[in-house]
């Protein structure tokens, strides 16, 4: 029974209230528990074997590929250089930390955009750890191979 002064009418509308804030709390924890693609597998192999540089150069290059207008001068904020790009009205900002930093690069694009998988890449191509050597150098010259056997099978 409802007691006196509608005490039933506002349980009811509290738990209306709190009913609707669920979606908005599940978004938040959902956030909260993503993990940063720079600190996923294989990505933070590719980033703690690269230097600097490289890192610096492969996102701007894909900065570029997605279409971002990218600052051609770096900047430095808490020990982190400081790729900046624009896309329309839109500013991102990919901060690339010391090797010894966990994870490595932060900030960029979403999560889900094509950045992520380009630095991947660009890090592959580039002989960063993960890349494998393409020019062939980890081949044996053709001095270091054994002598051919003289008996014939």
């Amino acid at each position: 029974m409802v007691g006196a002064g509608g005490t039933g009418c506002g349980s009811i509308a509290l738990m209306m209230r709190v009913l609707q804030a669920l979606p908005v709390l599940g978004a938040v924890v959902f956030a909260a528990c993503s993990t940063a693609p720079a600190a996923r597998s294989p990505l933070r192999e590719q980033l703690a074997g690269a230097e600097t540089p490289a890192v610096e150069q492969a996102a701007r290059a894909c900065l570029q590929k997605a279409g971002w207008k990218v600052d051609p001068i770096a900047g430095l904020s808490g020990g982190a250089d400081v790729v900046t790009a624009y896309k329309a009205k839109e500013q991102t900002d990919v901060y690339i930390y010391p090797p010894q930093t966990k994870p490595r690069v932060t900030g960029g694009p979403d999560y889900a955009d094509k950045f992520w998988t380009c630095l991947g890449r660009e890090l592959g191509a580039g002989g960063g750890a993960g890349g494998g050597d393409k020019t062939g150098a980890d081949k044996p010259a053709p001095d270091d191979s054994p002598p051919p056997s003289s008996s014939a099978h």
